[in-house]
């Protein structure tokens, strides 16, 4: 998921497209956004080259959008929307199968799924595109969603469940984000490594199931 600084400036709402043949531009110039950040990366967007990419004038540019700010929130948007849409599946498959191995194999899926959807577009909106206030929220209440959904799911298998879950979540998030997407990619085929970070996780709550998380790990002799 994003996690650069938010931009400082506010950005006026992208007007809507009202007829085919305008959503037609629109899709044409943000997929054409999406293209140059994958290929050079924050620094290679302009609205010049976004219109020569897309086959359209700089001012239909302008007519839909602002800035260049702008169109990556529309890129964010339909990421975002991919993410939500994974979560609200998962949600529902949970409550057919709420065992801990289920618990774990959706959550490694859902995210193996999501950032190996054009890793190249997710590193630059991920570290360097600047996120509006609106999308930084966005992205944290996806974030909370999930970690609510995982918690409620280990409620019956393990006490304190939102540590738990806020633990489980997060590292599968960090772990799946850095080999299918920083540039350091898989030390092995993708599902050897999901099959790890399952394995990993399945174990630890396993090992924390019932365990009081208020009293202290006693030393290792």
């Amino acid at each position: 998921m994003p996690a650069s600084t938010a931009s400082k400036a506010p950005r006026r709402p992208v007007r809507r497209a009202r007829q085919a043949r305008a959503q037609a531009t629109v899709d044409a110039i943000v997929e054409a956004a999406a293209q140059i950040l994958a290929e050079g990366g924050w620094g290679a967007l302009n609205t010049n080259l976004i219109a020569r990419r897309a086959g359209v004038s700089i001012g239909s540019v302008y007519e839909y959008f602002p800035n260049k700010g702008a169109i990556v929130d529309a890129i964010l948007d339909a990421h975002l929307s991919r993410g939500e849409a994974l979560l609200a599946q998962g949600a529902l498959r949970l409550q057919e199968r709420p065992d801990l191995p289920a618990i774990v194999g959706l959550l490694v899926g859902g995210f193996v799924s999501l950032h190996q959807d054009d890793p190249r577009l997710h590193r630059v909106l991920s570290s360097e595109a600047p996120l509006s206030p609106d999308q930084r929220a966005r992205v944290e209440g996806l974030r909370a969603s999930i970690i609510q959904i995982v918690a409620a799911a280990l409620a019956p298998h393990v006490e304190a469940p939102h540590i738990r879950a806020t633990l489980v979540v997060d590292t599968a998030e960090a772990l799946s984000h850095r080999w299918l997407v920083d540039e350091a990619g898989l030390p092995a085929s993708e599902a050897v490594m999901a099959a790890e970070l399952h394995r990993m996780l399945e174990a630890y709550l396993l090992d924390v199931r019932g365990a009081n998380p208020a009293r202290p790990i006693p030393p290792s002799s």
